[in-house]
């Protein structure tokens, strides 16, 4: 019996992902029960647990924490149209974080941009100290593979962009001009 009760528990376990609820009480017979099913009526001693996600859920993979940790990516893009919803898409398809700066709307990612490249045109895709400025699906994602990121990364369930600028780009420095750019409104 003790074993069913420890198979139910791995079960349990194994299915919390998709579970939200987990109910323990000890039956009539003095057995501890296990389900996602409430207690039938007359339990005296129940209880109801919230089981998340696993650890694992979530995470980025390891070839992604390392190139993250080395060359954080940062995508200077504001509503320039198809360009930025292309860099956008990019980076989202592999699975990249990145900090999300608009020049168009803050003065401080203005400054940082123009320091950059030296001009007010958007898209500009920064991988650790190297960049690349306009849209080009081919220099990007070379950018992106010589920082180290998985060619192929599952996208991570809420990427969440970073409005902070990275502060560890480990990178050789290098500059790119690109043919596509949208020049960013000036304030």
């Amino acid at each position: 019996m003790r074993k069913l009760a420890a198979s139910m528990v791995l079960l349990l376990c194994a299915t919390s992902v998709y579970a939200s609820q987990v109910y323990r009480w000890v039956d009539k017979n003095g057995q501890v029960q296990y389900s996602d099913q409430p207690p039938p009526a007359g339990v005296k001693k129940s209880e109801q647990r919230t089981i998340g996600s696993n650890v694992i859920d979530g995470q980025a993979s390891y070839p992604l924490q390392q190139a993250m940790a080395k060359n954080p990516v940062v995508l200077y893009a504001g509503q320039c149209g198809p360009l930025c919803d292309e860099a956008r898409k990019l980076l989202d398809k592999r699975g990249i974080p990145y900090a999300a700066k608009d020049p168009q709307n803050q003065k401080t990612d203005a400054d940082e941009l123009m320091k950059l490249v030296g001009v007010m045109e958007v898209p500009v895709l920064k991988v650790g100290n190297q960049h690349v400025k306009g849209f080009d699906p081919n220099r990007w994602n070379t950018a992106l593979d010589e920082g180290g990121y998985p060619k192929s990364n599952l996208p991570l369930r809420e990427r969440k962009t970073d409005t902070a600028t990275p502060d560890k780009a480990v990178n050789n420095p290098a500059s790119a001009t690109g043919p596509s750019q949208t020049p960013a409104p000036k304030k």
